[in-house]
């Protein structure tokens, strides 16, 4: 337990590349969390790895969870529930490219405990080592957090919530050397990763496992542009897309109340980023349903 420190609301403003994240839980409900950990990377290497216990909703232990992580309900007793200290650990994580190792389990404790304390979710994109070091590292076998660290050479204290942080920081970073990305973001297009993503009003999008298909040609678009990583989960999302009133004669549409063409959208996402949206993916799987956008 030495491992954890008294949240005290005083975390200094860190600047990082990505932070990555791990939950300890009291037991199986997604809301139960008793520990939290930090670990902060900027220019390929740890700044700083904090740790704290949390008081879960309710003080009911699983003794199995307890022989893991050695957290007992009189350790967590006289700690701050998780609105007690969200406004503080909110501001390191909104906006952040969060990184966790079998990341939806952790993105889910999040997202659990925000909600049953009625917290809005924050906006923050996620991505996870064991899908990486699935992609990277493809004939290892076993890709559990303490396979890969033995892997590297790397010793820890195993279900402690800062060290298993700082564990899935150094195995982001051998995998951004082995494949020489220069960024998460740069691993994950090479990978074929698409990041996960919470919002306070989309909710929750999982990391989606993306593959390439055949370039797609439509509008004054570049075929290239079609199989980056972000845009292939746009072409995934644009399946779920019902609301569409399609124009064919002037190849134009309107969707989920946007005026769509094939090289322009009024939504903010293809104002803010200039590329095909998932309204233009729509309107291009309607004009020609025998060109694929999912591959």
């Amino acid at each position: 337990m030495a491992g954890y420190n008294l949240f005290s609301g005083d975390i200094p403003k860190i600047e990082a590349d990505f932070v990555t994240l791990d939950f300890e839980t009291a037991n199986r409900d997604g809301a139960s969390a008793c520990a939290i950990g930090l670990a902060f990377v900027k220019g390929g290497a740890i700044v700083a790895n904090h740790a704290w216990l949390i008081r879960p909703p309710k003080l009911s232990f699983d003794a199995d969870f307890i022989k893991l992580h050695g957290i007992t309900p009189e350790a967590v007793a006289g700690q701050p529930e998780l609105p007690a200290i969200w406004e503080h650990l909110a501001k390191h994580l909104k906006g952040r490219l969060i990184v966790a190792h079998n990341a939806e389990f952790d993105i889910n404790v999040l997202k659990n405990s925000l909600t049953h304390y009625r917290i809005a979710l924050p906006a923050l994109d996620y991505s996870c080592t064991m899908l990486l070091a699935q992609r990277v590292w493809p004939s290892w076998g076993k890709y559990g957090l303490a396979a890969l660290a033995a892997r590297h050479g790397i010793t820890f204290a195993h279900h402690d919530a800062g060290e298993d942080a700082a564990v899935c920081a150094q195995i982001a970073l051998k995998a951004l050397g082995e494949k020489r990305s220069r960024t998460l973001d740069e691993l994950m297009t090479t990978v074929q990763l698409s990041p996960g993503r919470l919002h306070p009003e989309e909710g929750h999008s999982p990391i989606v496992l993306l593959r390439p298909s055949q370039p797609l040609l439509f509008g004054s678009w570049q075929p290239s542009v079609h199989n980056r990583a972000d845009q292939l989960v746009r072409r995934q999302r644009a399946e779920s897309i019902t609301d569409a009133v399609i124009h064919p004669g002037t190849a134009s549409a309107l969707i989920n109340g946007y005026q769509v063409t094939l090289d322009t959208c009024t939504c903010p996402d293809y104002l803010a980023r200039r590329l095909p949206c998932k309204h233009i993916y729509r309107l291009a799987a309607a004009l020609s349903p025998q060109q694929s956008i999912t591959g």
